[in-house]
């Protein structure tokens, strides 16, 4: 049985993709950053991706149970509207925590794994902001800037070892 860890299954995106993922068929791990009611199909490990030690012990806990991870789906986010000028560093420092630094932090907590099984599937949850503009939501757009480079660039890195990396861009 094929392995699957989506981050962010609190909600939206990472909530349905985790749902779809167990109903075809994959043992799917949920991260969360506190509890919630548990879902029946996907098993919730509980990380913070703005830990890297959270990350880790998330990470080696769903080896542990599981033997291997064959899809890495980075959906955990948050979005920030307010204007250019009036977002401070300290606000855009976090949203990067969150939606790059976590992307990153996760990567690198399977990649390994992956190379070694000479296969696997990381999807990264962008938004068209990744490459359209929109008022109001510069830091937002800029951290989906990141990870459309991150992703494009990884994929690349990672491909003659069998893992691929794709980008899915919703809009809103």
């Amino acid at each position: 049985m094929k392995v699957a860890v989506v981050t962010g299954v609190s909600s939206g995106i990472g909530q349905a993709t985790a749902a779809k993922l167990a109903k075809s068929g994959y043992r799917t791990f949920g991260t969360v950053r506190s509890a919630i009611d548990s879902h029946s199909d996907i098993e919730l490990v509980r990380v913070d991706v703005r830990d890297r030690d959270s990350v880790e012990e998330g990470i080696a806990s769903i080896f542990e149970r599981a033997g291997r991870i064959d899809v890495l789906v980075n959906s955990a986010g948050s979005a920030l509207i307010s204007a250019a000028e009036e977002t401070s560093t300290e606000e855009a420092r976090e949203l990067f925590e969150t939606n790059v630094f976590g992307v990153m932090r996760m990567t690198q907590a399977v990649l390994p794994a992956m190379r070694a099984q000479r296969s696997g599937r990381i999807i990264n949850i962008s938004s068209v902001l990744g490459f359209l503009p929109a008022p109001f939501m510069s830091a937002y757009a800029a951290t989906k800037h990141a990870v459309e480079g991150y992703s494009e660039s990884l994929d690349h890195e990672v491909r003659n070892f069998g893992v691929r990396v794709i980008v899915v861009e919703p809009g809103f």
